[in-house]
C-alpha cells in the first residue's frame, strides 16, 4: 500500500496539533490556599518618615494581614537598627541600615521582597520602632483569611 502526500500532510497537521496541545504553558502562581480575601484590591501600602514609633496598620477584626515588602533608609552618619514588632511587643524583625557617610555621601538602604512575608493577626498592629534615628519607610502587603 502506497502512502499519499496527503496522509503524510494530515500526519504530520496532527502531530504538530497534538504537541501543541501538550506543550507547558506559562504557571501563574498565588499564595497557597484561600488567603487573598478582599474583593478586587486585596493590597495595602503605608510609608513616612519617622524617629519615633509608628503603628504601620492594624489588622481588621476579620482578617490577618501580611507585610511582604518593606525599604527602610536614613541620611544620618551612623548605622540603626529599626524594629517591626507586634502591639503586644513581639518582635518581627531587626534591619541594620548603614547610614550616609562623610567620605561617601552614600548610604546602604534596606530593601526587601519576602516569599512568605510577616503575617498580622486579625485584630493586632504592627509597630515600626525606628530607634531614635529618623528612618524613611515604605511597607506594603496584602490581606488574607485568618
Amino acid at each position: 500500500m502506497q502512502t499519499s502526500r496527503f496522509q503524510l500532510g494530515l500526519i504530520a497537521f496532527l502531530a504538530a496539533g497534538f504537541g501543541h496541545t501538550l506543550s507547558s504553558s506559562d504557571a501563574v502562581g498565588y499564595p497557597a490556599g484561600a488567603t487573598i480575601s478582599m474583593a478586587s484590591n486585596p493590597v495595602w501600602t503605608f510609608g513616612g518618615s519617622s524617629s519615633a514609633i509608628v503603628t504601620v496598620v492594624t489588622a481588621p477584626a476579620d482578617q490577618d494581614m501580611v507585610l511582604t515588602d518593606l525599604s527602610l533608609s536614613t541620611d544620618y552618619d551612623y548605622d540603626t537598627a529599626p524594629a517591626l514588632m507586634l502591639d503586644d511587643g513581639t518582635e518581627l524583625g531587626y534591619w541594620v541600615i548603614n547610614g550616609m557617610r562623610a567620605s561617601s555621601h552614600a548610604g546602604v538602604p534596606v530593601n526587601m521582597s519576602m516569599t512568605s512575608g510577616i503575617r498580622i493577626p486579625q485584630g493586632r498592629s504592627l509597630e515600626f520602632h525606628p530607634n531614635g534615628t529618623t528612618v524613611r519607610y515604605s511597607f506594603s502587603g496584602y490581606y488574607a483569611q485568618p
